[in-house]
């Protein structure tokens, strides 16, 4: 019970401190009072993504004028609660369908990269006889 108590009390001071900093330099104050609340009840998460993914993301930081790397997916999952129907085309994105139903042109294709064995390419083409979306 005291703690929310001293939380509120410690915002308030807070907001006094800024307000006292920054009432000449006529920062909003309001949209600076909003930054704070949203920070305090932030929790952070740590991902691992490849260098080449890191750099795009500092890329579309830079281009678009956030501020940070963490504003840039805040306005990412913003747009994934606008549009859940992103989720499942991220979700079956690498899985994208062949763009042929045919099961010689797709075994024939395997062959010609002469990385597999008779036995995957025996195996593979028995696995698509079963589909319901290939064609022999």
């Amino acid at each position: 019970m005291i703690a929310p108590i001293l939380t509120l009390a410690y915002i308030y001071a807070l907001r006094l401190v800024f307000f006292l900093l920054f009432v000449k330099s006529k920062i909003h104050l309001d949209k600076l009072w909003q930054s704070m609340l949203l920070y305090i009840h932030m929790s952070t998460i740590n991902i691992s993504l490849p260098s080449d993914q890191v750099n795009l993301i500092d890329g579309f930081v830079k281009k678009f004028g956030f501020a940070n790397r963490s504003e840039f997916i805040r306005s990412i999952i913003r747009v994934l609660i606008r549009k859940p129907e992103l989720v499942e085309t991220a979700s079956t994105y690498p899985f994208l369908a062949p763009k042929t139903k045919s099961i010689k042109t797709i075994i024939s294709g395997f062959k010609k990269n002469k990385k597999y064995s008779q036995a995957f390419l025996k195996d593979l083409e028995e696995g698509l006889k079963t589909s319901d979306y290939f064609q022999s």
